[in-house]
Order: C-alpha cells, then sequence, then structure tokens
C-alpha cells in the first residue's frame, strides 16, 4: 500500500506536469471510464527513476513501472502493483507474469491476475524466460490491471496502461496512456477511452474559461446543457442552458480537476478544467 509522501512528490509533480495536456472521459451510464493521455509520452530510459501512476488520484501508488540494469549489463523491465493490486497474467515457477494485452481484450473478474502486490516480469534479462510476452519490439501493448481504491471504501477497480517496450533494441519503456473502470467490479476493455466527448461538430466558435470560482461558455450554437464530472468519473454538477452563453458556480466544489460535458443539438463537447 505504497501512498505519494514528500520524499517523492517532486517526481509526482512532474508526472502531473505531463498529464496537464491530458484528456480524460466518464462513459455514460453504462460504465465510467476515467481516461488519461500522457501528452507528451512519458519515455522512460534505463537506470531512470522507476514510474509511478496514480489511477484515480488519490495519493496512493496503484502501479510502478522500472526500466532497470543489473551489474551485468542485463537489462529488464518490470512492473509493481501496489495499494493492494495485481497485474493480468499468470505465476509460472515461482515469477509473475504479465499478459501481453491487445485492443478489446477485456479486463474483469474473470482475467487471470498475478499474485497481489508481487512484481511483475515484462521483458526480464532479454527474455531470456520463455513465459515473457512482452518480447522484442513491442508496440501499443496493453498491460491490464487491478487496483483496490483505498479511500472509496475498498473498493475493487480495473484498469490498463498502453506501452512501448524494446529491452535489448533501443532500450526505452514509452508510456503513451491509461484508464480505469471508476464503477467497482466492472469490466474494462483494453483500450476502451470511454463515450464522452466524441463528436463536437454542432459547436461553432466555441470558447471557454474559468474565473472567479465559475466556468464560462459560449458558443454559435445553441446550448442545452453542461454537466460536470470529477476524475473518478462523478456527476458533481448539472445546469441547463438553453442559451449561447452561460456561467456555472464552482465555488462549492473543491479544488482540481473535472470534465465538463456540454450537449448542443444531439452532440456532446467535453473539456478538461481545473479549480485552484
Amino acid at each position: 500500500m505504497k501512498k505519494i509522501t514528500s520524499k517523492n512528490l517532486s517526481k509526482r509533480l512532474a508526472q502531473y506536469g505531463a498529464m496537464s495536456a491530458a484528456v480524460m472521459a466518464g462513459a455514460d451510464a453504462n460504465g465510467q471510464v476515467v481516461y488519461v493521455d500522457l501528452d507528451p509520452d512519458v519515455t522512460v530510459n534505463v537506470g531512470d527513476p522507476y514510474y509511478e501512476l496514480d489511477f484515480n488520484s488519490d495519493g496512493f501508488v496503484n502501479l510502478e513501472v522500472r526500466n532497470d540494469e543489473n551489474g551485468g549489463g542485463s537489462r529488464f523491465v518490470v512492473v509493481y502493483p501496489s495499494s493492494g493490486g495485481a497485474l493480468a497474467g499468470f505465476t509460472s515457477g515461482g515469477y509473475e507474469y504479465p499478459l501481453l494485452m491487445a485492443q478489446g481484450d477485456v479486463i474483469d473478474a474473470a482475467t487471470g491476475f498475478t499474485t497481489t502486490g508481487v512484481r511483475g516480469d515484462l521483458n526480464f534479462y532479454g527474455c531470456a524466460y520463455s513465459n515473457s510476452e512482452w518480447c522484442g519490439d513491442v508496440n501499443d501493448g496493453y498491460l491490464g490491471i487491478r487496483f483496490i481504491n483505498l479511500t472509496g471504501g475498498g473498493t475493487t477497480h480495473y484498469g490498463w496502461v498502453r506501452m512501448n517496450t524494446d529491452v535489448g533494441g533501443d532500450d526505452l519503456v514509452i508510456i503513451k496512456d491509461f484508464a480505469f473502470e471508476a464503477t467497482p467490479d466492472t469490466a474494462i476493455a483494453a483500450g476502451d477511452q470511454g463515450s464522452l466527448g466524441v463528436t463536437d461538430s454542432a459547436f461553432g466558435a466555441f470558447e471557454y474559461h474559468t474565473s472567479d470560482n465559475a466556468l464560462h461558455l459560449s458558443s454559435a450554437t445553441m446550448m442545452d446543457q453542461v454537466v460536470l464530472h470529477n476524475v473518478l468519473g462523478q456527476e458533481v454538477a448539472r445546469q441547463q442552458i438553453n442559451a449561447t452563453s452561460a456561467t456555472v458556480a464552482m465555488d462549492r466544489l473543491s479544488a482540481g480537476v473535472y470534465i465538463a460535458t456540454i450537449s448542443a443539438e444531439g452532440q456532446t463537447k467535453s473539456i478538461k478544467i481545473s479549480k485552484r
């Protein structure tokens, strides 16, 4: 159960900086997928400090990605699930092997998982172990994960991380994006980014900004309503608009990142906003 502390806070702030241009989306009533696009992608070189992912932004690390080198020059990539987590994968010969998943593969309770909290070997010693699935030049591979929401009643959630690895080649790990299903005990498909913000062709000359604890919207098209979700996909505010401009009060919301979804002419547009 690893919690983010002041010792690694500066590194975490740098990671959140990389996420500042991310697009997060909560799905409809059938699910609540929270998606983060790392823009730019995060590159982990050999020997770099390990990269930590906090899927639900609760201050607890859910996954560590390490690109290491031992004293003999052998290089390997390992992942450490934390906060009661495990990896989609299997155990063999006393080692944990994460699955190399493809887009669309389902991650849920029926998926095989590694031992909770134990290191998983993606590409160890140049794939000397036959059970390593992340061998050679892997592009857009998906790593499945199960983790516990430690600040939300101990519920179980499923998610994915999309990465490139090439141990023995360029020796880089590139982390591109990740997502999780905010609805407890609900399956997620690798690559699922949620359904909000799919279209915005109904929006003409759309503009927005935040100031004075409020979100200000304007559009050439008549807007119907705006709904705000937090990063867990939970609805925190809803306001009918029926106009080309609107002001949405945010004074009762806690500081943090939110997704505002505006509807117009049967279409939606999602934007990421921050309240300080």
